[in-house]
């Protein structure tokens, strides 16, 4: 199918309109062409200053609206989406890389499920809560600032957007600008279903320009963040500077542990599926394969035999189940990843130390395995972001658990095995999510999505992520 031409620059909405302001282009480039599809035009402090002054006054409106009128606007945007959110699949794909069926799963289905969701369980929050002494009240915070990443864009706009709305915050959006064109078609189909213009704002640019404006803005109550952990302490920084509160999702080293018991043939693919979703590039991936030691063999050969279905190739194939990496210097980034891990003793059970070839212009890499490292190799420890697995072996459940938590991070989890026995190892896990038997995240949309240690704080989704965007004021009478 032939890639997407973008006819129109990637400008900021303010108020719902262009803004007319003329900044630096930057060119936003095909992960598979790696041709130029068009240009972000990048917003300054004043650009963002005008989109937080703009959420600010929109606020008093939508925050003084009912919950059950802005829920039902919510749900028209979750209706609007469904309906005629397509493109925006499309244009994730194209910008970077993203499988087609994969994107329209998780970029315009989703989505609409996570809005509808969330006008949902705004009644589940205790808005008013008596406790001895005093009556409680949550009360929408104010302005959030919304920066999202370029891997999953829609979706981790959308997580942020639906909870804020819902509780009577106003937004202003801050997509990737490797991704900037499906974040402007989503906030037009918000608007056209009815969400102010002045309550969804969009302003488009770097990280380092425009996330940094936004982030330190004395407008902004609270900044929901996700990205790289480095990316995170300073967005943090900068909120401290006037005291925002933050939610921070800064990715993971998860765990897959196959307990003894387990049916291999029918849980190897579905971990090798968990790992290798959008090549690797999502940040609850499930990177860590843990095995009983018994088992080693057996799991190696179903690998061996499972990654040559992962089909690599064009992202507008609806056979393709690998992309090509996001850009060219994300994809040599992996591969120094795979490249040092043989170094320092690993084996490879599938894939290769370079770029696969015959693919296109864009970077393409194997599905890769990699066996015998030891626990502190890094490899081990840090977030490749890539179709990158670590084979871990382990000794009893007790080992399997101390091996898992063994990470900095603690995002995401799996856990396969006979049910019982199952969800009392997962409630042993530290991690924010931990998924028994194959349940996904994107089949849940109400439960709450967040980090400990080095995956952040805060929560996504649910009631509870509908309570970050509000404050609790006490009435003593």
């Amino acid at each position: 199918m032939p890639e997407l031409t973008i006819e129109e620059d990637a400008v900021s909405l303010i108020d719902g309109a262009p803004s007319s302001a003329v900044g630096r282009r930057v060119g936003v480039r095909s992960a598979y062409t790696q041709q130029i599809i068009g240009e972000v035009v990048e917003a300054d402090d004043a650009v963002v200053d005008r989109a937080v002054r703009g959420a600010r006054h929109a606020f008093t409106d939508w925050s003084a609206r009912s919950l059950d009128e802005r829920a039902q606007i919510v749900r028209r945007a979750a209706d609007i989406i469904d309906e005629q959110g397509e493109g925006i699949a499309d244009l994730v794909t194209a910008e970077m890389g993203m499988p087609i069926e994969l994107a329209r799963v998780t970029q315009w289905r989703l989505p609409a499920s996570v809005l509808r969701t969330a006008a949902d369980r705004v009644a589940d929050v205790h808005w008013t809560e008596q406790i001895p002494g005093a009556t409680l009240h949550r009360r929408p915070s104010g302005v959030v600032a919304a920066i999202s990443p370029w891997n999953m864009p829609t979706y981790q706009t959308v997580a942020k957007v639906a909870g804020a709305l819902v509780a009577g915050c106003t937004v202003v959006i801050k997509p990737s600008v490797q991704t900037p064109f499906d974040a402007a078609l989503f906030v037009r189909l918000l608007h056209t279903a009815g969400v102010p213009a002045g309550a969804v704002q969009l302003v488009q640019g770097s990280g380092s320009v425009t996330g940094a404006a936004l982030s330190r803005h004395p407008g902004v109550n609270h900044v929901s963040f996700t990205g790289s952990v480095e990316a995170g302490k300073t967005v943090a920084g900068l909120a401290a500077t006037t005291l925002a509160r933050c939610t921070l999702e800064l990715g993971g080293k998860s765990p897959a542990v196959i307990l003894p018991g387990s049916d291999l043939e029918r849980v190897v693919p579905a971990v090798l599926a968990s790992g290798l979703v959008n090549a690797g590039q999502a940040c609850n991936a499930t990177t860590r394969v843990l095995v009983p030691r018994e088992h080693l063999g057996a799991v190696e050969e179903l690998i061996r035999a499972q990654v040559s279905s992962f089909t690599m190739g064009d992202p507008f194939d609806p056979a393709t189940r690998i992309g090509p990496l996001s850009s060219i210097a994300h994809g040599e980034g992996v591969l120094g990843f795979i490249q040092r891990a043989l170094t320092d003793g690993g084996r490879l059970i599938a894939g290769a130390p370079e770029r696969a070839q015959g693919l296109g212009p864009g970077m393409f890499i194997a599905p890769t395995v990699i066996a015998d490292l030891p626990r502190h190799a890094e490899a081990v420890q840090e977030e490749i972001f890539g179709p990158v697995l670590v084979f871990q072996p382990y000794d009893g459940v007790d080992d399997a658990i101390a091996t898992a938590n063994d990470t900095r991070f603690g995002l995401s989890a799996e856990v396969w095995g006979l049910p019982d026995e199952a969800v009392a190892v997962a409630g042993r896990i530290r991690a924010g999510q931990v998924k028994v038997n194959g349940v996904r995240t994107r089949e849940r949309p109400g439960v709450p999505f967040g980090g400990v240690g080095d995956s952040g704080y805060g929560r996504e989704l649910g009631a509870l992520g509908i309570e970050e965007f509000t404050d609790v004021s006490a009435v003593m009478a």
